[in-house]
């Protein structure tokens, strides 16, 4: 591969695109689940029916087209879409979780925040995956911009009333704390992916 690999994933990563792609409909759609699974897709005239899914390496499709690598860092739960090959990228968020940009926080992934903090211990994929609705879970809020350096006293740790699950799979629940920033108040709804779960109640 000419350019020098700028991904995080490793190039033998699997990830998800169509047959239209693969016989050289050109890629106009990139997909980085909240889960980190990639998806690539033609025009909205080939939609991504079961009957033309198909599982190919990451590498692969950076050698189908170059342009892609301008992609290496779209955030998880994001897309990128463009009207054709020569046009740039327009990327979006593509989730319903809170945002620094839209609400002056976010919520922490607290798989990968136990890797740090040996007082965070979240549950086992099972069990954020069916938590029931009137139980609560704990999620750790962080009041400052995505990328921006970390400083003390930026997160609190809240709890929240799990109140539906969307079609994705996501909770919906309520705050049920009082923050100490001023971003967030205690009857929020919000949003969250079992990833977000640190603990139970």
């Amino acid at each position: 591969m000419k350019n020098k690999w700028t991904f995080d994933d490793p190039p033998n990563t699997a990830c998800f695109t169509t047959t239209f792609v693969l016989e050289g409909s050109p890629i106009l759609r990139v997909y980085r689940d909240y889960d980190g699974d990639w998806q690539f897709h033609g025009s909205k005239d080939h939609p991504a029916t079961e009957s033309v899914c198909k599982l190919v390496c990451l590498g692969e499709m950076i050698k189908l087209d170059a342009t892609l690598m301008e992609l290496h860092d779209l955030p998880y739960g994001w897309r990128a879409e463009r009207q054709s090959k020569a046009k740039r990228w327009q990327r979006s968020k593509n989730n319903p979780f809170p945002s620094y940009a839209e609400n002056g926080y976010y919520l922490e992934d607290a798989q990968w925040l136990s890797q740090y903090l040996p007082d965070i211990h979240p549950p086992d994929e099972e069990t954020r995956q069916n938590v029931g609705l009137g139980e609560y879970v704990k999620l750790v809020f962080r009041f400052a911009d995505e990328d921006a350096d970390r400083a003390d006293n930026e997160c609190e740790r809240m709890w929240v009333l799990v109140q539906e699950m969307d079609e994705d799979g996501n909770y919906v629940g309520v705050l049920s704390n009082d923050p100490h920033h001023d971003a967030a108040k205690n009857g929020d709804v919000i949003h969250f992916h079992p990833l977000h779960i640190a603990a139970m109640g």
